[in-house]
């Protein structure tokens, strides 16, 4: 239907360009970075909640605590350092990392401390590259150009948090690519090296996705040499730690560190060699972690990698991204369209943001996937609102172009039943499939002519309120008053399926109401005439009609003429209620007595007539007038004695009396010609 198709067509323009808009806004400010910190926060998720709380095999932490300090003193000296060591190494370990920095010597025991370092191929020691606002620190003279010299730098995000691991770093000195310590014990654990690739790198099977910008959750990254997200698999408690003191104290606790990688630092928080993690930012977060746990992670992540137990954390291509944030925006506007209700709409958001956000939760944790989570639900949620506050106020102001349009000349009561509608008319014309009513009241000229004119308009609109009451609760439209006559519109400017029938049913009420305000002036005195009533289905144009400056909302065409046709004809048949054949024809709940094919004035073409079944007509003369009708429509030889004898037992009836009048008068069949009386 024509005015569906157009209201949808201007809903759907409206949701598509919000939530283009939304699209068009959100992809920019992602990249932009203004996204950065909400995604980091929702990795953070993630990461804690997909860590699980296994305890590695493969790495354990030995390190100095408060009570190590207090005995041991910071820095530790030489000697003692030099006796952890060997206690250490006396496990068999398949590899030693040292996260402290030693490139000065601490006597006692210097010696001793260097010739571990020179004999012990598998030890591994951190240095610090020179940059700017600091001249570095090289690693211990021993193990200068031994290749066991390696990087211990942390790459933190905003707040001091670590999400990255760096693997290489390039020496501005000389060129020189420094491996980083979690890659060396890796390579030393696994017998491989770590080569680069066209886009990543690669330690035997394991390729690493390299960190660039942008990337997943990341958008303004420094992504200076080579990095890698961690995972943090294992959760924050993921490496075994036993203090200096225990494992000096207790050597049986040696053999608990064969074929395994050490890491040995510290872990007093007075060093404060600690760094936040997703496990410290995240919903119930934990403490911050110790430098060489991040150490730790890193190495065991490699190791997973290399040995095809996990994947690293990588993104879709950005594209891919970018199409999910619109198709998300889509989906919102959709939502909007299809759902008015506040309480759906909200029930649908969240509904769709637990899909979203269980999408986002089941690729990060089933296939390592960042998948665009947070920019996706922003513009779901971002679409459908904006949508539904786009199409909300532009209900609003149909409303009120409306009212403004309708009040002038409509009842209140009807624009209330307008504005309460889900769907408003259309305020240009439209062809339409209406029904429509015309009265009269007979010998109201004459009645006018007798009485003063403020009177006779006091009594008229009496009248209109008592008729306009009895269309009101029927679902129609007032439309015009014209004289002492009314125009009825059902169908428009709401449509209305049942059109017809509402339409013969206010009809008949009317002519009840009519009948009683008749009564009640009779008693005064006042001889009111009866109202006559037309009413014939159509199509019409419907809409605001006239110029810019001065509209109506009415109804034009040929549907209209015959509706007033139809009420003239009563005065003819000596009826008060005639209906079109095309009125019946779509009526489902009324019964109908037929008049004739009427060729009315003004008409060439015959029109089947009928007239309603009033609740008060007795079964008998129903029953006798289908007969007589029958016989007369058969052109049969008793119709005019059938007809004359349902007059003389029915005398009140109009249509027995007009047939048996005009059968009398030698006429015959249902064709009815209307000639002046």
């Amino acid at each position: 239907m024509r005015w569906l198709r157009a209201l949808l067509r201007r809903r759907l323009v409206k949701a598509l360009m919000v939530a283009n808009l939304v699209a068009l806004l959100l992809v920019p400010l992602r990249e932009a970075g203004w996204l950065q910190g909400l995604e980091l926060a929702a990795y953070d998720q993630l990461v804690a909640w997909h860590a699980g709380a296994e305890q590695s095999d493969r790495v354990v932490l030995v390190v100095t605590t408060e009570a190590d300090i207090n005995r041991f003193g910071y820095p530790i000296r030489d000697h003692d350092l030099a006796q952890v060591l060997q206690r250490v190494f006396s496990g068999a370990p398949r590899a030693v990392g040292v996260d402290l920095y030693r490139d000065l010597p601490m006597p006692p025991g210097h010696d001793e401390l260097q010739a571990i370092q020179r004999d012990r191929d598998n030890l591994f020691w951190v240095f610090k590259l020179p940059d700017a606002g600091n001249i570095g620190i090289p690693a211990p003279p021993a193990l200068r150009d031994t290749g066991r010299e390696v990087l211990a730098d942390n790459v933190t995000d905003a707040g001091g948090v670590v999400r990255r691991s760096l693997l290489l770093a390039a020496d501005e000195r000389n060129g020189r690519n420094w491996r980083t310590m979690g890659v060396m014990l890796a390579e030393r654990y696994t017998g491989l090296r770590l080569r680069p690739l066209e886009d990543d790198v690669a330690l035997g099977p394991g390729r690493v996705p390299l960190l660039e910008q942008p990337y997943g959750p990341y958008a303004r990254v420094d992504a200076a040499g080579y990095q890698m997200l961690f995972d943090y698999r294992g959760g924050h408690r993921r490496f075994r730690e036993i203090s200096f003191a225990d494992l000096l104290d207790h050597p049986e606790l040696a053999a608990t560190l064969r074929d395994r990688i050490v890491l040995v630092g510290t872990a007093a928080l007075s060093i404060k060699d600690s760094f936040a993690t997703p496990f410290s930012t995240g919903l119930g977060g934990e403490g911050p972690l110790i430098g060489i746990a991040l150490h730790a992670q890193a190495t065991d992540q490699l190791i997973r990698l290399a040995n095809g137990e996990s994947r690293n954390p990588r993104p879709l291509p950005r594209w891919l991204d970018h199409g999910l944030v619109w198709a998300a925006a889509m989906a919102g506007a959709a939502l909007a369209l299809l759902a008015s209700r506040v309480l759906v709409v909200l029930a649908a958001l969240l509904l769709g943001l637990g899909v979203v956000g269980g999408a986002t939760g089941l690729g990060f944790g089933a296939a390592a996937l960042l998948l665009p989570g947070v920019p996706v639900a922003l513009a779901w949620v971002l679409s459908a609102a904006g949508c539904n506050f786009v199409m909300h106020s532009a209900g609003l102001r149909e409303r009120t172009q409306l009212r403004r349009s309708f009040e002038s000349y409509l009842d209140p009561r009807i624009i209330s039943q307008m504005m309460q509608g889900d769907t408003l008319p259309s305020f240009g014309g439209e062809h339409r499939e209406i029904t429509a009513i015309f009265t009269d009241i007979a010998g109201f000229t004459t009645l006018a002519e007798t009485m003063d004119a403020a009177t006779v308009a006091g009594l008229l609109g009496e009248y209109f309120g008592v008729l306009t009451d009895a269309v009101v609760a029927h679902g129609g439209l007032v439309n015009d008053f014209i004289g002492d006559g009314l125009l009825v519109l059902f169908g428009a400017p709401m449509h209305q399926p049942d059109h017809a029938d509402r339409a013969v049913a206010a009809a008949l009420a009317m002519d009840q109401a009519a009948q009683g305000f008749n009564a009640g002036l009779a008693a005064r005195g006042i001889a009111w005439g009866h109202t006559r009533i037309g009413v014939h289905t159509g199509m019409a144009l419907v809409g605001n009609i006239g110029t810019r400056g001065k509209l109506k909302y009415g109804a034009l065409g040929d549907t209209l003429n015959t509706a007033s046709r139809v009420e003239g004809l009563n005065k003819y048949i000596g009826s008060r209620v005639a209906v079109t054949g095309d009125t019946a024809a779509q009526c489902r709940q009324r019964d109908f007595r037929p008049v004739g094919d009427v060729v009315v004035k003004g008409r060439r073409n015959a029109l089947p007539i009928l007239a309603p079944v009033a609740a008060e007509e007795p079964p008998a003369l129903l029953a006798r007038y289908a007969t007589a009708f029958a016989a007369m429509a058969a052109a049969s030889a008793e119709a005019p004695a059938l007809f004359a004898a349902l007059h003389q037992d029915f005398p009140a009836d109009a249509l027995a009396a007009f047939h048996a009048r005009r059968l009398a008068e030698g006429e015959t069949g249902v064709l009815v010609v209307m000639h002046e009386k």
